[in-house]
């Protein structure tokens, strides 16, 4: 479970990095991302994903994911997930996660293998 220091969770600072921040995509994900004073990280599946069961499920595997490349670089950053990502497995998942942040300039793609 990822630590309540590093959730975003308010309204009004997804706004935030959704206006202010840069963004980088795939397929699967929409990487969000704005530079900040501390680490905060928020995750957004939409209803149109699946029923409940379908996007916590999903959250959880992108929250497992972001606990195992702490520590990150002091963003605020939102992952969108998009449609075919409902489908992915953890190991997909990951790859396409680490995939965009590294595209942003926020990991190295060699972090993934630690």
């Amino acid at each position: 479970m990822l630590k309540k220091t590093y959730r975003l969770t308010k309204h009004g600072s997804f706004g935030f990095v959704y206006r202010k921040g840069e963004n980088k995509a795939s397929a699967a994900f929409s990487l969000f991302y704005v530079k900040s004073t501390s680490l905060k990280v928020g995750f957004s599946v939409s209803n149109k994903l699946g029923k409940a069961t379908v996007r916590n499920k999903l959250k959880r595997r992108m929250r497992a994911v972001i606990q195992n490349l702490l520590p990150l670089p002091k963003y605020q950053i939102v992952i969108v997930a998009r449609q075919p990502s409902a489908q992915l497995s953890f190991d997909e998942i990951q790859k396409e996660i680490v995939r965009l942040l590294s595209k942003a300039g926020l990991i190295n793609e060699k972090k993934e293998a630690q």
